[in-house]
Parts: C-alpha cells; sequence; structure tokens
C-alpha cells in the first residue's frame, strides 16, 4: 500500500518546483515569415499578391508589410519601390502593366559635355510596352528631329535598351527631349506627355575646348609615340609631350610638366608608356591623379612588366603571341583594332568595363576601363597594335581619338559645377552641387557662410545675385538651392580661389522649359532590377507558380530556440490538490490524524 508519505512529498516537490521556476530551453523547426507587398498603384496587384499568400500560406507564416525579421519579401507591382530594402533580403517581383499603359522612360543617360562638331550619344531604358505593340523612341532639339528608333514588345516585363546617336543643332547648351510613343495608338497620347510623365530631358553642355592630354615616356615607346600622332591630327585636343631619350635628356613640348607637378591637374587626361621605367614617385603621382583629381590615366605597355612600381597599377595577364594579327572588337561598337601580341587579364576587378575583347570564339579582354579612386584607369593589352595601324583606313587613329576623348570628358574640371534637376520650369527652384578638387582641399570654405578661414573661399551667384553655398559633409562640396527665372534661361556661376590667391572659375546655363521633365524619380529602374539585385527573380503576373517555387526552393526552415517554463501552467494545481487530498485519504484509513 502506497503510504501518505509519498503524496505529502510528491504535494511539496509540485509546491517547491512552481516556487523554483525552472526554465526549459528547446530548439526546433518553426515556420519562415514572408512579406509580400502590393503596390497600390498597380492595377490587378492586390489580387496577384493574394494568390500569392494563398500559395505561401500552407508552408510560411505569411505577412502584407515588410517586417524586420522577413526571411523573404515578394512585391507585385509595376516600378521600383521608393523605400531600400536591406541588402541581405531575398526579394522576388511580380511586375504587372503599368496604370496608365503604354512605354516611359526609367532611365536615360546622355554626356555631360561634348565637343563641337560631335555627335551625342544617347541610352535610355524603355519599359511598360505591352505584347505585340511597337514603341517608337524620338529625339528632338530645340523642336527639330535629330533621332529615332523603334523596338517590339515580345514578352510581359520586358526592358528595351535604345541607343541614340544625335547630331546638336541650334545653341549650347543642347536640350535632348525623348518621347516614347506607341503609333498604334490614338495619336493624342502622344500630346499628355508631361502629365503621363514617359518621356525626359537631357541637357548636353559645350565641352571645354581642346581637351588637354598629356604624354608621359620615361622611355621612347612606339605604341605611346603613334597614340600621341593620332591625338595630334584630331582638332578636338591639345597635345603636350614629355619623352626621356636618356637619364637626365628629355624632350617636351612647351606646356608639359612632370608627373609630380601640381599643373598636372590642369590635364583632362595623362597617357604613360615606356612603363617599366616609371618610378616610385611616378606611379604615387598618377594614383593621386586618379584618386584626388579623379581623372583619367591610360597605360600603353608594349612589353609584359612583371616587376617595379608600376606593376601595382596593372592586372596580372597572361601573354599570347598569334602568327597572323586579330580583329579586336570594341565592346562600344566603334572601330576595331588588330593585334599580334596580346596581353589577356587573368583576373577581372570589380567595377571593370571591358572595352576592347577578342573577336574569336574563345573571347577574352584585352582593353579594359578599371575604376581607380575617382577616376579611371585604361589598361591597352594591344601590345604592337601600332604596326598595324595603316589597316583599315586608320582604324588605330580612330579608335584612340574616341577612346581617350571619351575618358577626358568623363574627367570632372577642378571647379565643378552641377544642377539637378539640369532643366527646370519657371520659377521652380533646383539643387547646385559645387565641387572644387584641390592638392589642399581642406582649406576650401564657402565664402558668404562667415568663416574664419581666408585662406580660400567659393562664390556664387545666380543671374548676377549672390547664392548662399553650405559646405558639405565632404571636403570640398557645397550645396545650395537656385530659382530660376520666369523665362529663358538662368546662369549661376562659380568662382574658387585658392591658398595662392588663384581663381577658378565655372559656369552652368539652366534652361527653363515651361514643360521640362525628368525621369519620374519613382522610376529610375523597373521593378525587375530589385529583384537582380537581392538574388531573386521577376515573373509576370501569369508566372505567379515560379514565384512560389522559387520561395520555397531559396527558403529554408528557420530553427529556432524556444524558453519554456512548465510550472506556470494552471493544470498543476490539479495534481497538487490530488496529491494532498490522497494524502488526507490514505491517512483516515489507516486511521493517522
Amino acid at each position: 500500500m502506497i503510504a501518505p508519505v509519498f503524496f505529502r512529498a510528491a504535494a511539496v516537490a509540485i509546491a517547491i518546483a512552481a516556487a523554483v521556476d525552472p526554465a526549459v530551453t528547446l530548439t526546433g523547426v518553426t515556420r519562415a515569415r514572408i512579406a509580400i507587398v502590393a503596390q497600390p498603384s498597380a492595377p490587378d496587384a492586390a489580387a496577384a499578391a493574394a494568390r500569392i499568400a494563398r500559395d505561401l500560406g500552407r508552408d510560411f507564416d505569411v505577412v502584407h508589410n515588410l517586417v524586420s525579421d522577413a526571411a523573404a519579401a515578394v512585391v507585385v507591382g509595376d516600378r521600383y519601390p521608393a523605400d531600400p530594402l536591406p541588402d541581405s533580403l531575398i526579394v522576388a517581383t511580380v511586375t504587372t502593366p503599368a496604370a496608365a499603359g503604354g512605354a516611359r522612360i526609367v532611365r536615360a543617360i546622355a554626356p555631360r559635355e561634348v565637343p563641337p562638331a560631335t555627335a551625342i550619344h544617347i541610352a535610355a531604358d524603355v519599359f511598360g510596352g505591352a505584347v505585340g505593340e511597337t514603341t517608337q523612341l524620338t529625339a528632338r532639339i530645340a523642336e527639330v528631329e535629330v533621332g529615332r528608333t523603334s523596338h517590339s514588345w515580345s514578352a510581359a516585363g520586358e526592358r528595351w535598351r535604345a541607343a541614340l546617336d544625335v547630331v546638336p543643332v541650334g545653341e549650347p547648351p543642347f536640350v535632348v527631349r525623348l518621347d516614347p510613343t506607341t503609333p498604334e495608338r490614338a495619336p493624342a497620347a502622344a500630346s499628355t506627355r508631361a502629365a503621363a510623365g514617359k518621356g525626359a530631358d537631357l541637357v548636353v553642355h559645350l565641352a571645354r575646348s581642346p581637351i588637354r592630354v598629356e604624354f608621359y615616356d620615361p622611355r621612347p615607346s612606339w605604341t605611346s609615340t603613334f597614340v600621341r600622332r593620332a591625338l595630334e591630327s584630331d582638332a578636338r585636343f591639345h597635345v603636350e609631350a614629355l619623352t626621356f631619350s636618356a637619364r637626365g635628356i628629355a624632350a617636351r613640348t612647351s606646356g608639359a610638366v612632370a608627373l609630380t607637378d601640381a599643373r598636372l591637374d590642369e590635364f583632362d587626361a595623362v597617357v604613360a608608356g615606356g612603363l617599366e621605367r616609371l618610378t616610385e614617385a611616378d606611379v604615387r603621382a598618377l594614383e593621386r591623379y586618379m584618386r584626388d583629381r579623379e581623372g583619367g590615366v591610360v597605360l600603353l605597355p608594349d612589353q609584359r612588366v612583371d616587376r617595379g612600381p608600376a606593376r601595382r597599377l596593372l592586372p596580372d595577364a597572361a601573354e599570347r603571341l598569334l602568327e597572323r594579327p586579330a580583329r579586336l572588337r570594341s565592346v562600344a561598337g566603334s572601330t576595331a583594332l588588330q593585334a599580334s601580341e596580346l596581353l589577356i587579364p587573368r583576373d577581372i576587378a570589380p567595377g571593370t568595363e571591358v572595352i576592347a575583347e577578342t573577336g574569336d570564339a574563345a573571347i577574352e579582354p584585352v582593353i579594359a576601363s578599371i575604376p581607380h579612386g575617382g577616376g579611371r584607369l585604361i589598361v591597352s593589352g594591344a601590345l604592337d597594335a601600332w604596326r598595324f595601324r595603316a589597316l583599315d583606313n586608320g582604324a588605330f587613329d580612330r579608335y584612340w581619338q574616341s577612346t581617350i576623348a571619351g575618358l577626358a570628358l568623363d574627367t570632372a574640371p577642378n571647379v565643378d559645377l552641377v544642377v539637378t534637376p539640369p532643366v527646370v520650369r519657371p520659377n521652380e527652384s533646383a539643387g547646385v552641387i559645387v565641387r572644387v578638387r584641390s592638392r589642399r582641399p581642406a582649406t576650401l570654405t564657402g565664402s558668404n557662410q562667415g568663416s574664419d578661414n581666408d585662406a580660400a573661399s567659393v562664390e556664387a551667384t545666380v543671374d548676377g545675385r549672390p547664392m548662399r553655398l553650405v559646405p558639405g559633409a565632404e571636403t570640398g562640396v557645397f550645396h545650395g538651392r537656385m530659382t530660376a527665372a520666369a523665362s529663358g534661361r538662368s546662369v549661376v556661376d562659380v568662382r574658387a580661389f585658392g591658398v595662392d590667391g588663384a581663381a577658378q572659375s565655372a559656369r552652368r546655363v539652366v534652361q527653363v522649359l515651361a514643360d521640362a521633365q525628368a525621369p519620374p524619380a519613382d522610376a529610375i529602374a523597373p521593378l525587375s532590377m530589385l529583384a537582380s539585385s537581392h538574388r531573386g527573380i521577376d515573373a509576370s503576373a501569369d508566372r505567379l507558380d515560379e514565384v512560389a517555387r522559387f520561395v520555397r526552393r531559396a527558403v529554408a526552415a528557420p530553427r529556432a530556440a524556444v524558453v519554456r517554463r512548465p510550472m506556470r501552467s494552471a493544470w498543476w494545481m490539479l495534481p497538487f490538490a490530488a496529491c494532498l487530498s490522497a494524502e488526507w485519504w490514505r491517512r483516515r484509513r489507516l486511521g493517522l490524524r
């Protein structure tokens, strides 16, 4: 028979455990949380999001807003969301047709400046066309049509990369107006350009002329010599050269300077040959020119460089010797080169742009543009292309003229003035950013800010009226706001005074148009780019099953640790009362008190 003391001990044990309140940690598989967001501006987005939620609800906890603990997200809509998403979040997208219908420009690029008598290359991303329709992209300058191209849409969610080369007409700055239209639709649709927000206005200024380029050769180089002659034959360039034929003996033009000279910053690009003879000071000067001046440097090796200070500027490459010259294909579609001695890079650094590659079955880069600080570094692996310079009607000269011109035009001036947006409506405000590049940028300040530092200053005016500048977080950068004129154009002038009293200036002419338009802020990129940048997929509204399958593959059920306190359950009152009652009952049966 069970003694009464047993029931009493059990009741006491329950009471002690309740007082201690022990914690028990359990680890197990839980349901991942998936966020499904439907953009209200897109028709049918809510229905598509509801269908995905029903499909994924069997395996995941579905929420309809972005939460911090979401394992993945599905965005349904017609445009890139305004709020940024965490880089670590897996995002799948469902692109639905735009509410307004018709194609729109989501990104447009044009050079800030072009030299005189030079065509303007324009690239535009067009998105949102209906399947089966044809969209025409028209470019106009001063109401004159200067270019047109078209595209037929074959799939939902397709993005069209359009390219146009237009000839500038009229007086600079040139306002290039891009309009995507659909001839199959009613003609009235094209007249609602400003309200629809589908086009874009681009402003291209006339480049500072001529383009200043310095050639520096620590020893004579055939490659550098013939590239220099190609530029000297082009009226767009002003070429200076410094070539050492022996130690301490150099041939130089009147304006040439050493790489370590501060006046190097006055050049738009620097070309160097004879790389194995570059000194440590030369390499440091080139690095400073790209980093601080944000300039462009072209390296023209004529042999493989395995040692020396220049080695750290060059990518690791393998040398290839061919029996017959190979035709190098230009990625941008410009004139091709021929060469039989090639340097093929083994590794491509992040951000590198290949500008010429072999055209055979095994496509390999030969000439590449590498980011270096704020500037660019072009390295040519076509070692003996100069030997074939007479072929293809002077393709060698044309290639290097266009390549170095493009590099130099991307180099901002020492005093850089940017107005955003570049085209404004009457009496509309615009942002002004002034950036002063100097060897001692920390000494520069806004003179109209009441600073005590009188060593250097920056002044700005709009249509002759002073404009207030505020120093930015980055050294040498100043911000301001301007109000456009009622019509015509506004002129922004900036002067920067250095510590030596020398002044540099910059001017921007801002066009004032009643129907000025830039790409919408919420349509800078199509929704599909969100998926590609977050390791996801993009699907159309008729392929929702693919999104559900992707989420199931990409998201694993997480394991979570859960802390339990079992003694806090009210059910423990039942065994506690039962033990006390059994103890009382047994004591009475045994005649105990």
